[in-house]
């Protein structure tokens, strides 16, 4: 799994807009719960426009929801940064 993947599961999601994707694995090596991850990709930045102005927890739901697959595969963090402009 990479951010490519990432991109591509959320892209679909009209509501907001993907201003970033970052990979912040790097600076969480060998913490607790990512040592026996089945992936390198462990800590993920999401940075978004909402572009709706949709409330966050329906934000962080959707986007929960659209990456469940991810998270099974190893991701064990996803920061969600949301700017309304």
């Amino acid at each position: 799994m990479n951010l490519d993947n990432i991109k591509i599961l959320l892209q679909d999601i009209s509501q907001f807009e993907i201003l970033e994707i970052i990979d912040n694995s790097a600076k969480h090596k060998g913490h607790t719960g990512v040592e026996n991850s089945s992936t390198m990709l462990t800590h993920v930045e999401l940075r978004i426009l909402n572009k709706n102005n949709l409330n966050k927890i329906d934000i962080h739901r959707t986007i929960h929801k659209k990456l469940d697959s991810v998270f099974k595969f190893g991701l064990h963090s996803l920061e969600i940064k949301i700017s309304n402009r």
